[in-house]
């Protein structure tokens, strides 16, 4: 996923640097720059991937249905497509103190979470796991949704745990959050 971000990031720099030497002075610079130098149009051209958001909790404490509004929350389905996301990363964040000996659960209660929201709305959204997966989704107009865990401490220091969480989607894990576990110092 990185790799598509610096791919595009790569070719609107070097697509840049190339209409730049083109110029012979920046007024000429200017009234030759074409609508794909335009930021917006750079924007409009991309997959955009955000790589955290928060949701997932919010999804699964309240109740909160993604083609919802708003209402005081940072992500749903109208903002994704008015800022032309194409992928999304959902965090998976177990906070430490108040699920303290439910790591786990609350871990796989969050992913189900999210598996529920793309289920309910797989017109607008696919589950991916691969660099390929976002891609496939932005070829048929819909925001690719992956997963990522917040805190080491949703393993439990369980190696079956993280094989069973990248079985079930999850992508990518940091190895504390504020808090330190047995294996890392936060």
């Amino acid at each position: 996923m990185r790799t598509i971000f610096l791919i595009a990031f790569g070719l609107a720099f070097v697509h840049g640097l190339a209409s730049g030497q083109r110029a012979t002075n920046a007024s000429s610079s200017a009234m030759t720059k074409s609508k794909a130098q335009n930021p917006a149009a750079v924007h409009a051209s991309a997959i955009v991937i955000d790589t955290h958001a928060d949701t997932p909790q919010r999804m699964l404490d309240e109740h909160f249905d993604l083609g919802d509004p708003l209402n005081g929350g940072d992500w749903n389905l109208e903002t994704a497509r008015k800022g032309n996301l194409g992928a999304e990363f959902f965090s998976i964040w177990v906070e430490p103190d108040r699920f303290k000996g439910q790591y786990a659960r609350r871990t796989l209660e969050l992913i189900d979470a999210v598996k529920q929201q793309v289920a309910k709305h797989h017109d607008q959204m696919d589950f991916v796991t691969t660099p390929e997966g976002i891609e496939e989704a932005h070829r048929e107009h819909k925001i690719a949704v992956l997963m990522g865990i917040e805190g080491g401490h949703s393993i439990e220091n369980s190696l079956a745990l993280l094989r069973q969480y990248y079985a079930l989607g999850v992508r990518y894990m940091t190895l504390t959050w504020a808090n330190s576990n047995e294996w890392a110092d936060s």
